[in-house]
């Protein structure tokens, strides 16, 4: 055990580790968090980055004062650690290097979901041993499995897919203010690509075939037990083929042969996984918000074009954005009135903020399809502002009171 031990944490012996490309949005916060005492769980998908976030935080801590031999990171999904408790390895970390217990150490579990009873032995290790853990796990449903047993004990961070802005970053596109036009190509490069840093790094379809297949089958099947596993994947097709659109459950349980149950709680699985998001109705009745058609995104859009092909822009630059939002914790839904849609109302029902995404080269603000934005403007003189997503057009005018902003999509999403 001890030489596997060494293998992860080659800064024992002061040997050079791979931390990847540099992801500061999260590293610095999670930095600022390592100051506190509570747990930090790092969520997220297979493949977004988690374990090289963690390496990066390894790395800044080290120049920053740690001692090397305090620190511990732990893949528990390696066969020869995922079956001993955490206890366990913590106590023979501290045989090894014959830590007094009132050193502080710094403990990284990668995929904590591997380990024997993780929830009790990780509350354990909160409420009676000198150190500070940073975990990671897969699914969203490592919240919900612990009982409340980290209640008032954990800080949560999500990573998602690379945002535009790190897109441009892992591919090196430096572009100067003379040479703006060149966004156009890359934003378009990236809602076909999406954002898992590999596949970026080499796109490649059999990547990201294998990689679905292994969140399908290691953190749903696995998990949930699930017998139908063809079902699973056809329904997944389904909501890729229906990104932007609205989808009633009872629309695709027909479609599949199954039960509208079935349906609600395979989407859940989904989320869980981190391979889809459901955005609800935006309305001031929570019954009709509830029980409204929802529309569901995908966390990738490179899983979209995977699935569908390279066509069908418009709606994979309207996923682009539901992530841009995502990402920022801003809380949205759409708004469906007298046959008139917009894509997305943010803010308060005093002063909403309606998005409209018309990945477009051409704008007339009088075409009908702008005709959702006029009703809802005239409906809520709240509404100061409104925002339509381009393809390139930027410009601004005013509709009644609010001041409407044409913005193209590369630029919105580096706003």
């Amino acid at each position: 055990m001890e030489e596997t031990y060494y293998v992860f944490n080659p800064w024992w012996e002061g040997k050079a580790f791979d931390s990847g490309i540099s992801r500061p949005e999260y590293t610095t916060k999670l930095g600022k968090l390592l100051k506190q005492n509570q747990i930090n769980v790092i969520i997220g998908g297979r493949r977004v980055g988690k374990t090289t976030v963690s390496k990066q935080i390894i790395r800044k801590e080290l120049g920053e004062g740690w001692q090397a031999n305090h620190i511990l990171y732990l893949a528990l999904d390696h066969p020869q650690l995922s079956g001993t408790p955490l206890s366990e390895h913590l106590r023979a970390f501290r045989k090894m290097f014959m830590h007094d217990r009132e050193h502080r150490l710094l403990l990284f579990l990668d995929e904590i979901q591997e380990s024997p009873n993780w929830e009790i032995e990780l509350k354990a290790i909160y409420d009676t041993e000198n150190v500070k853990v940073v975990c990671t796990g897969s699914t969203s449903s490592l919240l919900s499995s612990q009982g409340g047993k980290l209640t008032g004990r954990q800080i949560v961070t999500t990573i998602y897919p690379l945002s535009f802005s790190e897109f441009l970053s892992f591919k090196k596109a430096k572009l100067s203010r003379a040479e703006e036009y060149k966004y156009e190509s890359h934003v378009e490069e990236y809602l076909q690509t999406g954002g898992y840093p590999e596949n970026v790094l080499k796109p490649s379809d059999i990547y990201l075939t294998n990689l679905l297949e292994d969140i399908i089958a290691r953190d749903l099947i696995r998990l949930y037990r699930i017998r139908r596993a063809d079902v699973l994947r056809d329904l997944f097709r389904l909501l890729a083929a229906s990104v932007g659109s609205r989808t009633s459950f009872s629309k695709l349980s027909r479609a599949l042969g199954i039960s509208v149950d079935t349906v609600r709680e395979y989407i859940g699985y989904f989320e869980s996984a981190f391979l889809v998001k459901l955005m609800e109705k935006w309305t001031t009745s929570h019954t009709e918000r509830v029980y409204a058609a929802k529309k569901a995104y995908l966390l990738d859009t490179g899983l979209k074009t995977l699935i569908t092909g390279q066509a069908d822009l418009g709606a994979k630059a309207e996923n682009a954005v539901f992530l841009h939002f995502l990402r920022k914790n801003n809380l949205c839904g759409y708004y469906a009135k007298d046959r008139k849609e917009i894509d997305f109302i943010l803010g308060s029902n005093q002063k909403p903020i309606p998005v409209e995404v018309k990945y477009d080269a051409a704008f007339d603000w009088e075409n009908r399809k702008f005709a959702g934005i006029k009703k809802f403007v005239k409906e809520y003189p709240g509404t100061e502002q409104a925002i339509i997503v381009s393809k390139n057009v930027q410009k601004e005018l005013k509709e009644k009171q609010a001041n409407i902003r044409v913005i193209p999509l590369w630029k919105f999403l580096l706003s």
